[in-house]
């Protein structure tokens, strides 16, 4: 059996052929022709008509490998907020708003109470209301995210569902996993709502038989990008989290209890399997290395391998005047203590200060009620350091895991596996997702850290 996952970025599609021992058969990538086609700052849109290019472009490299006969069900992940209005049809009668979008501020504040309280111009509805009030669309126009839009144009048919993830940032009441009771939602025409990883339907007869294929397809609801990544990223267990640190770092859990953050750090989506999905993400990540060592970051790990070195002093790892997590404040300062330092220190103290970050993040969470005695998988783009993978793990003292394959097309795999093979997105993801390394924490670095953490905390809080 295969699954065909795909992944509807920012930038293009990726697809994953991936089979039911978690190995990927093929994968294809494509472009899109246009990332923005407004040139208005704060609007960003693009075409639906290039998803469905460079998804086909994606598909005639796969099925180069001869495996459309293996293929047995689809799945599709979106980015979060992406909208667009379709007809009756399925024919696209304008262009997405994406995922980051600013223009429609006005809207947002007519939807606040919608969203108790909190609606940014990035979020869904208020895109879809300034659709209706400046587009002229017909009465009948429907509202379909991105993974909607290209399962309609799959099923031959408007007629889909989308997934609780996906409608987060469009009105969904996630405690009855259907869309909150509210006029201006009762005033729409919005898909029904199902849960990720649920087959709801197939690939219409037409598309079949363009490509080949005679055996029946599955297609199984997606969701959003960033849940997506953490389905393939092997945390499975309640307690069990997912860190990635590219850029920035963000944190995804799994809870039995809803978490709630009455300081807007932390934020609780659902998981498909009925529990909840607490995260959050800072300003502090890996950006800051990128500025300082850009291409000069092995080099520096080499030298440190062959040295003892300790930082005495302190760096909060970001760039930026603000953050939200482990705090808000608009006004912290990122800190730094270290005196007379080489790049070797400075280097090491930014590491130190991702781990600390990171721990103040799960220290949080624990205060919140959430159980963070699972498991710790590594994700994004630091997971290719040694040495900050090891620092973190002496830090937490806990064995840190890396898995195969830790992206949205290959989480999109698992959904369509799910559904196809009617299991828990968390059982699937348990069979499919291969851990390649693990790191174990080092006992004697724990005095070190626990002093340094203490004080690194301290600065965080006063700041």
């Amino acid at each position: 059996m295969s699954y065909l996952g795909v992944d509807l970025g920012t930038g293009g599609c990726r697809c994953a052929v991936v089979n039911d021992a978690g190995e990927i058969e093929a994968e294809a990538s494509a472009p899109f022709n246009s990332i923005n086609q407004s040139m208005i700052a704060g609007r960003s849109e693009q075409s639906a008509h290039d998803w469905i290019q460079s998804f086909e472009i994606c598909l005639d490299k796969i099925f180069s490998f001869r495996l459309k006969e293996s293929i047995n069900a689809i799945s599709v992940d979106g980015t979060s907020g992406t909208v667009l209005p379709v007809s009756p049809d399925g024919e696209a009668l304008a262009n997405a708003l994406m995922h980051n979008d600013m223009r429609a501020s006005e809207e947002a504040k007519l939807c606040q109470n919608v969203f108790d309280g909190d609606c940014s111009p990035t979020f869904a509805l208020p895109k879809i209301l300034w659709m209706q009030k400046k587009l002229s669309l017909p009465d009948n126009t429907l509202f379909l995210h991105s993974s909607d839009f290209l399962f309609a144009w799959l099923a031959g048919t408007v007629e889909v569902p989308t997934d609780f993830t996906n409608a987060m940032k469009t009105g969904v009441d996630l405690e009855c996993e259907s869309w909150r009771q509210h006029e201006i939602i009762d005033s729409l025409h919005l898909p029904k709502i199902i849960p990720p990883g649920q087959s709801f339907g197939e690939v219409c007869r037409s598309h079949r038989k363009k490509w080949g294929i005679d055996q029946e397809v599955i297609l199984v609801s997606g969701a959003t990008d960033s849940n997506a990544a953490f389905y393939a990223s092997g945390a499975c267990k309640l307690g069990d989290w997912a860190s990635t640190i590219g850029t920035t770092l963000a944190v995804k859990g799994l809870s039995a209890e809803k978490i709630t953050d009455q300081g807007g750090r932390i934020y609780c989506h659902k998981h498909p399997d009925g529990i909840w999905l607490p995260g959050g993400a800072s300003n502090a990540g890996a950006e800051i290395i990128r500025q300082k060592f850009s291409g000069r970051e092995q080099h520096i790990e080499e030298l440190l391998k062959k040295s003892d070195l300790s930082v005495k002093g302190l760096l909060y790892p970001s760039v930026r005047l603000g953050e939200r997590l482990p705090v808000a404040n608009k006004e912290f300062k990122p800190f730094q203590t270290i005196e007379d330092s080489t790049d070797e220190q400075l280097y090491l103290a930014c590491l130190e200060g991702i781990a600390y970050t990171e721990k103040m993040v799960f220290d949080l969470l624990h205060q919140l009620g959430a159980n963070t005695g699972g498991e710790l998988f590594a994700m994004g783009g630091t997971t290719q350091s040694i040495l900050g993978l090891q620092t973190r793990a002496d830090v937490h003292q806990k064995c840190i895991h890396i898995p195969a394959h830790p992206n949205s097309a290959f989480g999109a795999a698992i959904l369509a596996a799910a559904g196809y093979r009617n299991q828990t997105v968390g059982e699937t993801s348990k069979a499919m997702v291969q851990v390649v390394r693990e790191i174990e924490p080092r006992c004697n670095f724990d005095d070190y850290h626990a002093s340094k953490y203490f004080g690194f905390k301290d600065l965080c809080l006063s700041n």
